[in-house]
């Protein structure tokens, strides 16, 4: 990296080490917690700081969360990364492979209250809010894993093995960082060297041919993603879920489902397949529910109504509802029950 001025003030920035400038572990740490992005050149929510795992020695420097829920487990180290990081790693991502909703949102609760996450996280802030409104709308909590190495470099025989893993589809990400000074000034240069990033960004391009429900998403979903018969009862339902004025909707850029939202959480997605949809109402009261009453309200039988207390592992409550186009749906006890499930019963 050079630094430039006039003709007679050209010079190369000095390459140091962390260790040389008095920089420990904690720093670099910190650095990431505080912007996670500009070193790991990707938006992670933090919900940990040298986390504790049952059965492993040491804890994990930090766990967080991506855009689709997945636990990614970041180890760091000031110098170089060296062998048996990578089986520590794999241990990380192995253990917390269970963990599911309660768990890390116990988590969550515990960074939170720490002097760490006080710097990120309102006191009030839940953890289903955090997913909600930092997600990617169809997320589904702790799917995958992924695993994230900061060094300095990789030594060679690591290398050789982190590019194997990650070529097997083991989600393995390395991120190599240099420290440059100029006088009395530091500058952090991160990139990402595994896996070999795809694109550049003179190839990058706002083409949506590969995603079509994003360039139009109501041809999509009743073109694509159903029949004939189910695309016409799609379009019934959608139209009377328009009636409940406390909502926003039908929103239908997502590839697997149509959402009606309130500000920026989703209270019902209508989830699209061939043959059916399911009609997906969350936070709601389960107590007060009767599956059977639903049902016949609406003309349905009984199985196609199922009353949860964790829709699709995202610690929501809610209700489903199966709809098939051999249903004979009564469309005005839909908006009506919409409003009794949801809570917003007109007066």
């Amino acid at each position: 990296m050079l630094r430039v001025g006039d003709k007679e003030n050209v010079s190369t920035l000095e390459t140091v080490s962390l260790k040389d400038e008095g920089f420990r572990e904690d720093d670099l740490r910190e650095w990431i917690i505080n912007s996670p992005e500009s070193i790991l050149g990707e938006d992670f929510r933090l919900v940990g700081r040298e986390v504790s795992v049952k059965q492993i020695g040491d804890g994990i420097d930090l766990l967080a969360i991506d855009r689709d829920a997945n636990v990614v487990a970041i180890e760091l180290k000031r110098g170089a990364l060296k062998p048996k990081v990578d089986f520590q790693g794999l241990k990380y991502a192995a253990y917390t492979s269970h963990w599911d909703y309660s768990k890390l949102r116990d988590q969550f609760e515990k960074f939170k209250s720490t002097t760490w996450g006080k710097t990120l996280y309102e006191e009030e802030t839940t953890f289903t809010e955090v997913l909600d409104e930092f997600c990617n709308e169809d997320y589904t909590v702790n799917q995958d894993q992924r695993i994230v190495f900061v060094g300095e470099s990789v030594r060679e025989r690591l290398d050789i093995v982190l590019r194997w893993l990650s070529d097997r589809s083991i989600d393995i990400s390395v991120i190599e960082f240099q420290l440059l000074k100029d006088g009395d000034r530091l500058y952090l240069d991160a990139e990402q060297t595994i896996p070999t990033p795809e694109h550049t960004v003179t190839d990058v391009s706002p083409d949506t041919s590969d995603e079509p429900w994003k360039e139009d998403g109501q041809s999509w979903h009743l073109n694509e993603r159903s029949n004939k018969e189910t695309a016409e009862l799609l379009e019934d339902v959608t139209t009377a879920l328009q009636e409940l004025e406390f909502l926003n909707g039908p929103e239908w850029g997502q590839k697997h489902y149509v959402a009606f939202n309130r500000g920026r959480k989703r209270r019902i997605a209508i989830r699209t397949k061939r043959t059916l949809f399911h009609i997906d109402l969350y936070d709601v009261d389960t107590s007060s529910l009767d599956a059977v009453e639903i049902a016949d309200a609406l003309g349905i039988d009984t199985e196609s109504v199922a009353i949860k207390e964790d829709m699709r592992s995202s610690g929501r409550s809610g209700v489903r509802i199966t709809c098939k186009p051999d249903q004979e749906i009564d469309f005005n006890a839909l908006e009506s029950q919409a409003r009794e499930i949801l809570g917003e019963t007109t007066n």
